[in-house]
């Protein structure tokens, strides 16, 4: 029977149960180390004026890199670096042991375990429990918020480490240009040398004599600088000797060769050539009536012909 107070056709209003709450899902991260594990590497023996930047790409290729610290202590830099895993941390400790950092200071790095991990939190690194917001700090990527799960994991390949004082052990093969296609190799002609003067003036060589293995070099000026004439004789092709006569009023040259036709194109291509110290214009260039030491009339020592090479007796 109803209560009283209440209709006969009424009943009591009874709230309905309050839906059942689904217990929080835990977030599986079988690849995040654990909180207690050591994954940080103390690094000493960098150079005074090292920069973070420089510390931070010698790091960043290492497997498992997280982020990177310098701090100093009595102006003495210490670096610290993050790993992803322990595994990762000891590998990048062998590989930079005795590592030459700078070539010029001649700084070898010693690393060795830290005793505590860097802390990181977007972007900013360091050490746990005295975070300091001041310090510009390096990171190789932050994938520790407690909000999401920790990506998937990506094996990286195993570095290949060398001596220690380099990283790599194999040089890299040289440039090819032509992408490794057979080239068929052109023979070069070698270009005369050219005369070391860069001025040429017109001369009257009329009268010349046959072809020899000697030039008569003529209208030179009394100052002539012997070693400019041997500096423009002796880079040409089959030059053998040379010998200045000066006299009073006049001064010759005479210049061997090692056959006629080294010394036809010397006659052909200098022809007219003017040199500083001369002062006399071109000069003139004229096949000697007889060749370095053939014997002729001698004269206090040395025989000498108009336009004839000197010899001397033996």
């Amino acid at each position: 029977m109803a209560g009283a107070g209440m209709h006969p056709y009424h009943q009591q209003w009874v709230p309905p149960p309050a839906p059942a709450v689904a217990p929080p899902i835990p977030v599986d991260t079988p690849n995040r180390p654990p909180a207690d594990e050591i994954r940080t590497i103390f690094i000493t023996g960098l150079p005074g004026d090292v920069k973070e930047r420089e510390l931070h790409n010698l790091l960043r290729w290492l497997p498992g890199f997280e982020a990177s610290q310098i701090n100093f202590k009595a102006e003495q830099p210490m670096g610290f670096a993050l790993f992803s895993t322990a595994q990762h941390a000891m590998a990048a400790k062998d590989a930079l042991q005795d590592l030459v950092f700078d070539v010029e200071t001649k700084s070898a790095l010693h690393t060795e375990m830290a005793k505590k991990n860097l802390f990181v939190k977007r972007g900013v690194v360091s050490e746990s429990g005295s975070i300091d917001q001041s310090k510009r700090l390096r990171t190789g990527g932050d994938y520790t918020h407690a909000g999401y799960a920790a990506p998937p994991f990506h094996p990286q390949p195993t570095p290949v480490w060398g001596n220690p004082g380099y990283i790599a052990p194999h040089q890299p093969p040289p440039y090819d240009p032509y992408g490794g296609y057979p080239v068929p190799q052109v023979s070069m002609t070698t270009p005369p040398p050219m005369p070391a003067s860069s001025r040429y003036a017109p001369v009257q060589n009329t009268k010349d004599n046959p072809p020899c293995n000697t030039l008569f070099i003529g209208n030179l000026g009394e100052n002539v600088n012997e070693e400019e004439v041997r500096g423009l004789f002796s880079v040409q092709p089959g030059f053998k000797q040379m010998k200045i006569l000066r006299q009073e009023r006049n001064t010759v040259c005479f210049i061997e060769f090692e056959d006629v036709n080294s010394a036809t194109t010397v006659h052909q291509n200098l022809q007219g050539a003017v040199l500083t110290s001369s002062g006399r214009g071109g000069m003139r260039i004229q096949f000697s009536k007889n060749p370095f030491g053939r014997r002729k009339d001698f004269i206090n020592g040395a025989a000498l012909e108009p336009n004839g090479a000197p010899t001397y007796q033996q």
